[in-house]
């Protein structure tokens, strides 16, 4: 069964390291992972504005409606 991608962001407890990494630092990263052995998957990526945006594979907006605790909420 497919996972629904409108409940990836709040499903289960997989637990993956999540991190960031600049730009340039791109290719130095994939490096690092293939020197561990370690899969590495590019998710998104960190913007000035506050919050948490999530778009489809064309680039538009999903709106996100949080069944469950909202680990984003800022309170």
């Amino acid at each position: 069964m497919a996972a629904n991608p409108h409940q990836c962001p709040f499903r289960g407890d997989d637990y993956e390291l999540a991190f960031t990494a600049p730009v340039v630092r791109r290719a130095a990263v994939a490096a690092a992972a293939q020197t561990s052995g370690t899969p590495v998957t590019r998710i998104g990526r960190v913007e000035a504005e506050p919050g948490l945006s999530l778009l489809d594979a064309q680039g538009q907006p999903v709106a996100l409606r949080y069944a469950s605790f909202d680990h984003f909420a800022g309170g």
